[in-house]
């Protein structure tokens, strides 16, 4: 019986291992592509500190800058540690999505190439999932399929701004009139 405990733990550590390792390589590819699209060109990779073990030691991100050179993620400057952290989660949400994503303030610490950059991820991604920013960039607010916002104008009265879809308004019109014509004709035959 120990025996075949013995084999159990073994097989389930294998198809465990196996599974990891399949997930593992998957973000890692997307990592570097998500990563190469934000940065204008940029490299990314993610390491194991033990391939033969990946449970026994750490995940390393690794990132080289367009025109940089490469460095560990603790190593990068704050607005590089921000896009390769946000290549890292569209990795993740290329391999396995998320049907929601709150985004708060991620374009802070960017440069306006680079925030520009996000904000193109974010409308690319947000055809498979819905996402919310928090933003005060206005690429990542032209960008945006709905605006809400609230200002505080020199009055100190603060204002809040809706600015729906007018595509998606005027989808939402032409099929009330439909049904309303429809409706009509309905009545009078």
């Amino acid at each position: 019986q120990i025996v075949q405990l013995d084999k159990l733990t073994e097989d389930l550590t294998s198809k465990k291992k196996g599974l990891f390792m399949e997930s593992y390589n998957s973000v890692n590819e997307n990592f570097k592509a998500i990563y190469s699209q934000l940065s204008g060109g940029g490299e990314g990779f993610m390491t194991l500190d033990n391939e033969e073990d990946p449970f026994s030691g750490g995940l390393q991100i690794n990132a080289k800058p367009r025109n940089g050179k490469l460095l560990k993620l603790e190593s990068l400057s704050g607005g590089e540690k921000s896009l390769t952290a946000l290549a890292f989660i569209f990795a993740i949400q290329e391999y396995q999505p998320s049907p929601f994503y709150v985004l708060d303030e991620v374009d802070m610490f960017l440069d306006a190439v680079n925030s520009e950059m996000v904000a193109k991820r974010v409308k690319e991604s947000s055809v498979k999932a819905q996402f919310i920013q928090v933003s005060l960039r206005k690429v990542a607010l032209t960008l945006a399929d709905h605006l809400i916002g609230v200002t505080r104008p020199p009055t100190g009265i603060s204002k809040i701004i809706i600015q729906p879809d007018l595509a998606e308004v005027s989808k939402y019109e032409e099929e009330a009139l439909k049904k309303q014509a429809k409706s009509e004709e309905n009545i009078e035959g």
